[in-house]
């Protein structure tokens, strides 16, 4: 057998054996004569069937369809299917929202139950948003997007629900073994890297008992060049002499409420990621009425990094009384600005090195028995996953100068910043700070669950289904700062400067980011030999209290589901009911100018959604489907939000601080589709969309002083709500001779008003317009695929930031040598794309990023 309908059959198997769970014994059979003469053909098919008989609106990827793309996790292969919305981080697919919705208002299942996840970066806040860096797209069955709810699925999320479906050993071909290697390039850090993954699946001969085990390994070398800025805030000034001006808090002040930037820098930022992950699952049939079920993963990632940065730090000066010179504004946004050298204090800007120890993981253990007896189909599952990890060693070194500098951000897309004091003379900038810092996080989730099917054997109505579902979910988060690291400590005692310690600096730094001004050259750090110097000293540590926080959810739901089925129609009709209870613990500031002013505190608080749900299917005829569903979502608040503390940073001045109020977010949507399957392996599809959402969270941005530094401080609430409406085209055929195309677009409209300025303001996640296209070509020994993938602009959800619009260009292209062995091409942003954010306007750039392109070289092989 070919590795191609191997592959076909795995997938099928795993189809016909979810059929088999959710319809009657008659259907089924009807169901596998017609899936198993579709199995034979190629992926596309396999994709198109899953989404035709599904009930719900929803889109689904085979794993045969992953492997022609060139996507190396879930998120990226995530991205082909309408609707979704890719963020990347360093170049690679991290998190995934659903129809103009962000991150981590959609849930991220594994086979259907909730997958623990953590960050590796010391700054990052927890997400519910899954971190999808922790899955190789290797271990996939298929992808299934759930656009429309169901009772019987779980509740939170506002746009849709990711379900990633792993093998099923008993429906996957006895004593396969598959081995895929890989070598990686990436032309930003000039290293060659190794990637291997395996899957080995066995049977015994009785056909009812059978393992399955993958491994994978993969390897990735990345650098990221950068032009960045941060800590943007109003800030007002008065005038002190010709051109020249102080930071001001008087209300009459001579300028008010500028737009002005705290600090920034050109960046270098290296990282070696490994990825480990293994998964085995087992499945053995006790008898003719019992199946027991189980599924692991463990997955790890080490993610060992490096950034260093010269800065600009405006911040600084002005906190300081000191001057700023000649500036410039445009849209109310310092543009240009002359910062002069303070007389009392040492330093005014610096150039920061840091590196990191760091790792996350996650793991999941599910297990499953089930049981089929005559008109009734049980099921009870329990599981656990937890995922953690962060950054266990932050080395922060700072390398400072008391010197005239100018900044200017009046060109698009890049940041001018001139130095007195020259950034490559070295022994003029000396190390003014040295820490040691650290952040860890823990999210973890238990669950039992019962869920009854009895078969009505009605003429229109089929099923009913009923279930009960208790979670308990709890989430940890710390930081440990290092103290004394200034002159007067650490810095001072270590005594050094830049150039006692240099390295080389890198090759083609932001070639394509800025112009002939830009700061694209500056001394720097070789870390080997500053990290020695560290080592020897004793560092002191404590927790950073205002981030510190523990936030216990437990939940009851339980559901009712009917099915109902006619000649031309199939529906379900049903009513979620959950119970939440939080518990949200941190520590609160109650001096605000002692770093040890905190308390431990805890709020409660308890809320129950009813969310009623109904999806219908209409067979208008042989190749056309129409669908309609209502229903009402919820979505929790992020972790961070809910904490009653504050968190901020200390360099950059600026921080968020939580409110363990905040109610969910909730809507009702509506949602309708029309199919058309005109060709077997063809479809022209249209759906719309619309989500009334009650309350958005919304940030008030606020001076707060906290360990006597001003810092600007942006903090939660429940504001007004809003609507997102959108419009999906999908449009996918095999055109002639092998040619194919398969091609999306979705616009989603979000609207609302603010509820603290009471302006329309764009809501966080929604790209009005976002679309993929992919051209193919396929014959019996050659696959050649590209897609491009492009998003237009859309609000993160992080303070005023706005994400700008961003096109990438993957490959693959495959050569089969013989039915067992293929070799592999794939390129992954082949236009060498920039990321560009920017606050409130284009004016206030955050941050301007080159990752540069990747390229793969490897080879499969089936024994």
């Amino acid at each position: 057998m070919t590795n191609k309908n191997t592959k076909s059959l795995i997938i099928l198997s795993l189809f016909c054996t979810q059929v088999a769970a959710n319809s009657s014994e008659k259907d089924n059979e009807n169901l596998l004569e017609t899936i198993q003469i579709r199995g034979l053909h190629d992926s596309v098919v396999k994709s198109l069937s899953y989404k035709r008989l599904n009930d719900q609106i929803s889109d689904t990827i085979s794993a045969q369809e992953i492997g022609k793309f060139p996507d190396k996790n879930v998120a990226e292969a995530l991205q082909r299917i309408t609707g979704i919305s890719l963020s990347r981080v360093q170049g690679e697919g991290e998190r995934i929202g659903v129809r103009g919705t962000t991150p981590e208002q959609n849930r991220t299942f594994l086979n259907g139950q909730y997958l623990a996840s953590a960050d590796w970066w010391i700054s990052s806040q927890p997400n519910r948003g899954f971190n999808f860096t922790l899955l190789p797209a290797d271990i996939v069955s298929s992808l299934e997007v759930y656009k429309t709810p169901q009772a019987n699925q779980d509740e939170g999320s506002l746009g849709g629900s990711i379900n990633i479906k792993t093998l099923d050993p008993l429906y996957t071909d006895n004593d396969l073994a598959l081995i895929s290697t890989q070598l990686q390039y990436n032309d930003l850090s000039n290293e060659f890297d190794p990637q291997i993954s395996t899957v080995f699946n066995w049977k015994n001969n009785n056909q009812d008992l059978a393992l399955l085990f993958t491994a994978s390994r993969l390897k990735r070398s990345l650098r990221r060049d950068g032009l960045e800025s941060w800590g943007w805030h109003e800030r007002s000034f008065n005038k002190v002499g010709e051109d020249q001006y102080t930071s001001s808090i008087d209300e009459q002040a001579d300028l008010k409420n500028i737009w002005t930037p705290g600090g920034g820098g050109s960046a270098v930022f290296q990282q070696q990621r490994i990825l480990t992950t293994l998964t085995s699952g087992v499945s053995y049939i006790l008898n003719p009425h019992w199946q027991f079920k189980s599924h692991l993963l463990y997955s790890q990632l080490e993610a060992d990094n490096s950034n260093q940065n010269f800065l600009w730090q405006p911040a600084i000066v002005l906190n300081n009384s000191g001057t700023l010179t000649n500036p410039k504004f445009i849209d109310n946004t310092l543009v240009y600005g002359e910062y002069g050298k303070l007389n009392d204090a040492e330093f005014n800007t610096s150039m920061e090195a840091i590196w990191r120890k760091s790792q996350i993981d996650t793991s999941s253990i599910q297990l499953e028995l089930s049981q089929s007896i005559p008109r009734w189909q049980n099921q009870f599952r329990f599981g656990f996953t937890r995922g953690g990890g962060g950054t266990s060693e932050d080395f922060t070194s700072q390398f400072s100068a008391n010197t005239d500098y100018s900044v200017s951000t009046e060109q698009h897309k890049n940041i001018i910043a001139n130095y007195a004091v020259s950034p490559l003379d070295a022994a003029q900038w000396r190390l003014t700070e040295a820490r040691k810092d650290a952040q860890d996080a823990t999210d973890s989730l238990i669950y039992l669950q019962a869920d009854f099917n009895y078969e009505l054997m009605h003429k229109a109505l089929s099923d009913l289904q009923f279930g009960i579902k208790l979670k308990q979910h709890n989430r940890e988060f710390s930081r440990l700062r290092s103290l004394d690291g200034g002159l007067n400590g650490l810095s001072g005692a270590i005594n050094t400067n830049l150039s006692e310690h240099p390295d080389a600096f890198v090759d083609n730094y932001l070639s394509q980011i800025g112009n002939h001004e830009t700061l694209k050259l500056y001394s720097f750090v070789n870390i080997s030999s500053l990290s020695q110097v560290f080592s020897t000293f004793p560092f002191k540590q404590e927790v950073e209290t205002a981030s510190r926080f523990d936030i216990e959810e437990q939940s009851l739901a339980g559901y009712l589901k009917l099915l109902l089925e006619g000649d031309s129609y199939r529906a379900n009709i049903g009513v979620r009911i959950v119970n939440t209870w939080q518990d949200a613990s941190a520590f609160k500031q109650t001096d605000s100018q002692n770093s040890n002013g905190f308390q431990w505190l805890t709020d409660e608080k308890s809320y129950t959604d009813i969310l009623p749900s109904a999806n219908v299917k209409f067979d208008l005829d042989d190749d056309l489907i129409a669908r309609f569903s209502v229903a009402r979502v919820m979505s929790r608040a992020q972790f961070h939000h809910l904490m009653p503390s504050t968190n901020y940073n200390v360099t950059q001045a600026q921080g968020q601080g939580g409110n363990p109020n905040l109610d969910p977010y909730r809507a009702t949507q509506f949602d309708a589709g029309l199919e058309w399957y005109f060709e077997e392996s063809a479809l022209a599809s249209l759906a719309i969309f619309n989500k009334d959402v009650e309350s958005f969270i919304e940030f008030k941005r606020q001076q707060e002083t906290h360990e006597g530094i001003i810092m600007s401080i942006d903090r939660p609430i429940n504001g007004n709500g809003g609507s997102v409406r959108g419009l999906e085209l999908s449009y996918q055929q095999h055109l002639f001779n092998g040619f194919g195309i398969i091609a999306n677009y979705t616009f989603v409209d979000g609207s609302r008003t603010q509820h603290l300025t009471e302006t329309s303001g764009l809501i966080p996640g929604t790209s009005k317009h976002s679309f993929n296209v992919t051209s193919y070509y396929e014959n019996h020994w050659l696959s050649i695929r590209f897609a491009y993938n492009y998003r237009t602009k859309f609000a993160t959800g992080l303070g005023e930031v706005t994400m700008d619009d961003y096109g990438q260009l993957d490959g693959n292209v495959t050569v089969s040598i013989n039915d067992k062995t293929d070799i592999v091409f794939e390129f992954i942003n082949l236009n060498n794309e920039i990321s560009y954010t920017y606050e409130r306007n284009q004016f206030a750039p955050t941050g301007i990023y080159a990752n540069g392109r990747r390229f793969y070289f490897g080879a499969r092989y089936q024994f």
